[in-house]
């Protein structure tokens, strides 16, 4: 009885390390059930509103490493060109990084909306999309409904894209 019991409990270890996921590794941990792996994976993140009432859009695109920005005012016909435009590759590291961190923030279990905040006209509101391996999942919400989990993926999103363009 007491040698089942260790046999047991060496299988249980063995199991668990095998199930631990590297830290390096692309493959999402938890709930890899509802988005999978790191392939395939996008981000669309769109800020609208402001004192300025501009429309600004950062897309990347995990397996390309591509990024894509664009910044315009807020228009409905006959736009324009945008005041601001830039595209270009990320590194393979900045690019993983980016993802991993989206992935650890759960996006699928996040609300859809937020809704906005009273009287804040001024506000930001953001519409992020995050897709993996074909399953999108969007969220809105402004600078002041923003749950904290959205608020890390906006932030790292608009950075990684700004330190790219700054090189």
């Amino acid at each position: 009885m007491h040698t089942r019991f260790i046999s047991v409990a060496i299988a249980s270890i063995a199991l668990a390390a095998c199930a631990h996921r590297d830290p390096t590794s692309t493959t999402p941990g938890a709930g890899s059930a509802d988005f999978g792996t790191l392939n395939a994976a996008k981000l669309v993140l769109v800020a609208e509103g402001g004192i300025a009432a501009l429309h600004v859009q950062y897309s990347v695109d995990h397996d390309t490493r591509t990024y894509a920005y664009s910044q315009r005012h807020i228009c409905t016909v006959n736009c324009g060109a945008p005041l601001d435009t830039a595209s270009g590759t990320l590194s393979a590291a900045a690019a993983d990084s980016l993802f991993s961190l989206v992935w650890a923030q759960a996006p699928y279990a996040l609300h859809d909306d937020y809704g906005t905040t009273p009287q804040a006209a001024d506000m930001m509101t953001y519409t992020l999309s995050v897709t993996f391996e074909g399953n999108t999942k969007t969220i809105r919400a402004d600078d002041g409904t923003m749950p904290e989990a959205m608020r890390k993926m906006v932030d790292a999103t608009r950075g990684i894209v700004a330190a790219a363009r700054s090189k």
